[in-house]
């Protein structure tokens, strides 16, 4: 069965594009697949786990999205629609940068970072970064990168500000989009520090939401 979304067109097998259809449309029932053979079987599993996995990353980073939108965003709610408990919920928004207690602080925040190949500094001045902790790690393109950029795969050190409240770091849509020494803070990223990485992923970057 071939599925199409705008002018972009893929074969989906049918026991899938059936399941899409009906997860889509809210149906309760599930009908069992219609193929038989093991291996066509095993196909289905493995392209039901690809897409699963896809769709999980996007549901947390609309998750942290929302969060993070808002100081005092409406926790329940979005426990409720990513049929979360509590305690899941604040696991998940945990690991991409949010605090699991909003009354405790905010989040590390990257505001600059040096190449350390050549000792450049980025997005800011050396007055600016004077006394901020830091952490080191190599660029890595694979997190969401419309295109490599000329620092992938370059060793970056990478300055931040501890604990800057939700509402004044303004992450905006890198909310959910975090860098993750092994030993160290998991720090979220402010715009300008996102687009030197990664690029701007907007279709249009003139526009705030991208069309």
């Amino acid at each position: 069965m071939r599925i199409g979304i705008g002018d972009e067109h893929v074969d989906v097998p049918d026991d899938l594009a059936r399941a899409l259809l009906a997860a889509l449309r809210g149906e309760r029932s599930v009908e069992p697949p219609q193929a038989s053979a093991f291996d066509d079987l095993t196909a289905l599993v493995a392209r039901i786990s690809r897409v699963t996995q896809h769709l999980t990353v996007v549901k947390e980073l609309a998750m942290s999205r929302a969060d993070a939108g808002d100081s005092y965003s409406n926790r329940r709610a979005l426990g409720s629609a990513a049929a979360m408990s509590p305690s899941q919920l604040g696991r998940v928004l945990e690991g991409h940068g949010l605090p699991r207690d909003r009354r405790t602080g905010g989040v590390d925040l990257v505001v600059a970072f040096r190449t350390t190949d050549d000792g450049v500094l980025h997005l800011a001045t050396e007055e600016d970064v004077a006394g901020l902790p830091s952490f080191t790690l190599p660029s890595d393109p694979a997190q969401g990168a419309a295109e490599p950029t000329r620092l992938a795969g370059r060793e970056l050190e990478f300055y931040y500000r501890p604990r800057v409240p939700i509402a004044v770091a303004d992450l905006g849509r890198t909310a959910g989009y975090t860098l993750r020494p092994e030993q160290g803070p998991i720090a979220c990223l402010a715009e300008e520090v996102f687009d030197a990485l990664f690029g701007d992923p907007r279709l249009d970057p003139t526009r705030p939401d991208g069309r």
